[in-house]
Parts: C-alpha cells; structure tokens; sequence
C-alpha cells in the first residue's frame, strides 16, 4: 500500500459515475488519481508533471481513448498505460497496445483484478525503462568509442594527406589551405558554425583520393596522356569510398567527392551542374581553384591573389559559382584589412 501511494496515477473518463468508481476502485487499492474528463485536460496534466500511470476509457468522446494513449506512449514513454473499455472494445484495445498501452481492463471494476493489472503494468514498465536505461549506457558507450575509433582513422587518413603531399614542392600545403579557405567562404555566405567545420572537414580531406594515382602520374611536371589525366580523375572517387568507411556523415563525404564538379556541367565524376552539386563542393572548388592559381607549378608561376580572383571571375558561371567567387573575394579583402593592408592569406 505505501508503494502505491507514492505512484502517480492520471485516471481519464468523460463519464462521471465510471470515474467516481473507478476512483474508488483505485483507492481501496492504495492508489490516489488524479481524475480529467477528456483528452485535452489530460495531455495538460501531463504537461504538468508526468505521472507513472495512466488509466484511459477508449470510449471517450472528442479525443478518442485510442488517440490520447498513442500521444501520451509517445511523449512520455515512461507512463504506464493501461485502457479502460467494455468488452465489446477488446479488438480496439489491442491495436492500443501495439501502439504502446500496456494493459486493459474490462468494465465492471474487481478491485482485486485492478490492484494486480495495474501492479504489474508499472511492474512491466519498470523493466522496460531499466533495459532502456542500459540499452542507452551500451549506445553511449559504443558511441564514444566509434567516435574515438573515427577521429583516430581521421588523424591517420589527414597524416596520409599530408604526407603525400610532402612528395610534391608544388602541392606542400595545399589541403590545409583549401581547408581554411574554404571555412573562410562558408562563414562569408553566412553558413552555420557546424557547416563551416563540416566545409572545412572537407577541404582538408578532399585530395585523398590522391593516394590511389600512381606517384610517377601525380609528380609528372610535362602534360598528361589522357589516360593519365582519366586515371587522375578517379581521385574523388576513390576519396569518397575511404571516407565512406569511416565518416557518418554524408555530406562530407559527398563534398569530396563533387569538388571537381563544375557550375555549368562538364566537370567530374559525375558531370553534375548547378544546385545539384552540393554546397559544400562547390565551396571547395572555388577554394581549391584559388589555392592552384596562387601557387608555383612546373609549368607556370603563381599568381597574385588579385590575378587569381580575374581569372576566377572570368569562369564565373561556367566553373564556378559567381555567388561563392564574390564571397571569396570579399574573404581575401577582409584578409587583406586585417593583415594592414599586405595582401598577405
């Protein structure tokens, strides 16, 4: 009996003599309800403060029985409920208990059949928030170290990334500066925090893929055959099945593997144009583009970022994003205030 009374128990009946024997029932038993006439006073009580069990008529008019048991199973899975109906209902009743009711009782009330219904309803409901609870310790475990796991292969692929880029004078760098620039014009389109990191995930991984090109293409300073530039082309590809491996999440992923689409068609690997190319990629191809124009290669010197953005500008449109070239050039401007006026990124 002291158990019960410290239970909370939401009694809902739109019919005041079922309600009046209902409550009674309920405290020959130990238990103190808390009685409403319909379904909306009871989500209110709720609102309140949740109780442990809720009993619930199923014949109840303007909010059905059914609906009210399927919202308060849903909102507050910790309550207990246990439908109330005659037992012409008991198809009805099953469907509520697939839903989430835990129990139902049949008019008229045997007090003794109430008390061990409802004792072991909450006994069920007990059970089942403590495998919840535990399920939720495992998930949460399990979730730490994946993520562990995740940052530790990220570290690794970045050292790759690095390292491969270390081969190369011409490309030292590269992918830690497209990561910033990128991150920089993310924030210059006004992109939120989270996306900026994500964008700038990205850029730091984007030439991955560039571990599956046979070194004597990738350090060649004469022109390309085309098979050799066709085996080039398969680097985001082949980023975006490395990644895949370990990144959850998709639009990174996808940002690699499209930063080598252009604006207006005709880039690779899947000749995507426009608003199909996701946001992040076409951010990655403007800060990609910058950074390739503004460094040393065999066959060219760099630019001056002010040459780079005119060369930009002009395939605004065409390869890349006018929209997203602006936002660059407005970022290298800020750059350049902040700096005292240098020009120095």
């Amino acid at each position: 009996m002291g158990d019960r009374a410290r239970v909370r128990v939401l009694l809902v009946e739109d019919d005041p003599s079922l309600a009046d024997t209902a409550a009674r029932v309920l405290a020959d038993s130990g238990w103190t309800a808390e009685v409403v006439k319909d379904g909306h006073a009871a989500l209110a009580a709720c609102e309140r403060e949740p109780f442990s069990l809720a009993l619930v008529d199923l014949n109840m008019g303007g909010m059905g029985g059914a609906d009210l048991a399927a919202q308060i199973a849903r909102r507050w899975p910790d309550t207990a409920v246990v439908m109330i109906g005659g037992s012409e209902n008991v198809a009805a009743a099953i469907g509520c208990m697939r839903a989430g009711a835990h129990d139902f009782l049949t008019t008229p009330f045997h007090r003794d059949e109430v008390a061990m219904r409802l004792d072991r309803a909450l006994e069920r409901q007990r059970l089942l928030l403590a495998w919840r609870e535990q399920e939720h310790a495992v998930a949460s475990r399990v979730s730490r170290e994946t993520r562990a796991a995740c940052q530790l292969f990220l570290g690794a692929i970045e050292s790759l990334s690095s390292a491969l880029e270390a081969k190369d004078e011409y490309s030292r760098g590269h992918s830690e500066r497209v990561g910033k620039f990128s991150q920089d014009i993310a924030r210059a389109i006004g992109s939120r925090p989270e996306e900026v990191e994500r964008i700038g995930l990205a850029g730091r991984l984007h030439d991955i893929g560039k571990i599956g090109v046979r070194e004597s293409v990738l350090l060649k300073s004469s022109a390309l055959t085309e098979e050799e530039r066709q085996h080039v082309q398969r680097h985001p590809v082949v980023g975006e099945r490395i990644l895949a491996a370990v990144l959850m999440d998709v639009e990174t992923v996808s940002m690699v593997r499209n930063h080598h689409e252009h604006y207006g068609g005709g880039g690779y690997p899947d000749n995507l144009r426009g608003s199909a190319i996701p946001l992040g990629a076409r951010v990655l191809a403007v800060a990609d583009a910058f950074d390739a124009l503004t460094s040393d290669r065999p066959y060219r010197s760099r630019m001056d970022a002010k040459q780079a953005m005119e060369v930009m500008r002009a395939g605004s449109g065409v390869q890349w994003q006018p929209a997203l070239v602006e936002a660059a050039a407005q970022s290298l401007e800020h750059a350049r205030e902040a700096d005292g006026g240098t020009g120095n990124r």
